[in-house]
């Protein structure tokens, strides 16, 4: 008997994963400065998973009994779409469930984190911590997580520099939302000084063309890229990916009413990788196609 219940055990432990199974689709090749974002469709799961990076899970679709075991602490919650957990890095974690879900997994390194605790917030690291959280709703941190994951599709002329600006978004809601600093330890972040915004737009409208960084526009102003994206927005009430995308548009129906430059060649005068992509970001904004904007003036 003793021996039988020894080999149940045995069989039970096997079953028991190391690692999440393969995710439908990752940003892994894109090589996305401080983030990692992949896309699961789980069918039942039992994994002791490794936690080396600051774990977002933005449930997408489904309705699952959730466990989470991790030291000696074991939680169960039903979860749904539009429920949230965080896993701060740290210890593995096991997770288990019968049913089949669709998760998006955004995964922050410790160290962009806390940059952008200390670029925002001046921030000692070894003073602050994120906290665990186990299924509760949280529309921003689902938004945030969305738009990453249509990041996944081939990349923009403005794809990285929004992929930064949201990681940088998301870093900054889970340290104000999910942080244990306190807000008076927290530093406000003030608008950009006048000069520095005219440079800004400036470098913007120098450089539709290219693929714009936040880095770059950062380097150009003396600035590190977190801090200049939250001032930015601050000051103009549109993050910097955003704008540099109306930017565009704008730039081109000004070619296409006042020019008879072709369709195909304005897409590549304002960073378009092609025609497609230009036909669907002008109508995603204007509200037509191209030629049809140009047609009716």
């Amino acid at each position: 008997m003793h021996v039988t219940h020894r080999a149940r055990q045995t069989a039970t432990a096997a079953k028991v994963a190391t690692a999440l199974p393969a995710p439908l689709l990752s940003s892994t090749c894109r090589n996305w400065n401080g983030i990692t974002v992949e896309l699961h469709h789980f069918r039942g799961v039992d994994a002791i998973v490794p936690v080396r990076e600051h774990i977002v899970g933005v449930h997408i679709a489904g309705s699952v009994t959730l466990r989470q075991s991790r030291g000696r602490r074991t939680c169960v919650k039903h979860v749904r779409a539009g429920d949230i957990t965080i896993t701060p890095c740290g210890e593995p974690k096991r997770f288990q469930h019968a049913g089949e879900n669709v998760v998006l997994l955004l995964k922050l390194a410790p160290a962009f984190v806390q940059q952008v605790a200390g670029e925002e917030y001046a921030l000692d690291p070894a003073r602050f911590e994120l906290r665990e959280n186990f299924g509760t709703p949280d529309p921003k941190l689902v938004a945030v997580g969305k738009q990453l994951l249509a990041g996944l599709e081939p990349e923009e002329a403005v794809g990285r520099m929004k992929v930064d600006s949201l990681a940088i978004q998301l870093a900054i809601h889970l340290l104000r939302h999910y942080g244990t600093a306190s807000a008076s330890e927290r530093k406000p972040v003030h608008k950009l000084p006048p000069r520095k915004l005219q440079r800004a737009l400036e470098y913007f409208d120098d450089n539709l063309r290219e693929g714009i960084s936040l880095a770059g526009v950062a380097q150009t102003l003396a600035m590190s890229p977190g801090h200049f994206a939250h001032a930015f927005r601050q000051t103009t009430g549109l993050p910097p990916h955003r704008f540099v995308l109306v930017r565009r548009v704008e730039r081109a129906k000004l070619l296409l009413r006042d020019t008879d430059m072709p369709i195909t060649e304005i897409a590549h005068h304002i960073g378009c990788a092609s025609h497609s992509h230009f036909s669907v970001m002008f109508h995603r904004e204007a509200g037509l196609t191209p030629r049809d904007y140009r047609n009716q003036i």
